[in-house]
């Protein structure tokens, strides 16, 4: 697959499945993320938001080595984005699939 400009470019092939998980929290989020290899650093300060970093190397004040911010309350219709950002990683760096993604979510 070429590589994507944006996670907009992301065209889900079982988008239908983005319903089935909209209740999910802040925590099963960063599981799935935890599960797809990537580093998830927790809230922290005033803050309510983590980050997800492309790896435990990446330093926080490195923009580029960030995945996704998972806010504190994910609301149903910011899921879709999410899962786009995650899966858009996954497919720019061949690290994982969208297949792998719904299995992360288990």
């Amino acid at each position: 697959m070429p590589l994507l400009n944006s996670y907009r470019e992301v065209k889900l092939e079982n988008g239908e499945r983005v319903n089935q998980i909209k209740n999910l929290t802040q925590k099963e989020w960063m599981i799935v993320c935890e599960r797809l290899g990537l580093h998830v650093v927790a809230a922290s300060g005033k803050g309510s938001h983590c980050a997800v970093y492309k790896s435990s190397t990446c330093s926080p004040t490195d923009v580029s080595c960030c995945v996704v911010t998972i806010p504190c309350k994910v609301f149903p219709n910011f899921q879709r984005d999410l899962v786009k950002k995650i899966i858009f990683y996954g497919i720019n760096s061949d690290l994982y699939t969208e297949e792998d993604f719904w299995n992360a979510v288990r």
